[in-house]
């Protein structure tokens, strides 16, 4: 089965939050909400929920700086 991510999130991967704009970081949480749910080993779940949750803080710090 191939990877559950759109070609928008797929570009995403390898790149820093803090170069992401605010809605490439939207489609990066949901492209790691959708990875932790499809891949198998524990290691990667818990390597797209870390990743999902720093994206997550970078968005809430964005927020706040405005």
């Amino acid at each position: 089965m191939a990877e559950p991510l759109t070609r928008s999130q797929h570009q995403l991967r390898g790149r820093k939050l803090s170069d992401m704009t605010v809605e490439q970081l939207r489609d990066w949480i949901d492209a790691c909400d959708k990875m932790e749910t499809w891949v198998g080993a524990a290691k990667a779940r818990r390597g797209w929920r870390l990743s999902g949750i720093e994206a997550q803080a970078e968005l809430e710090r964005r927020d706040e700086d405005d």
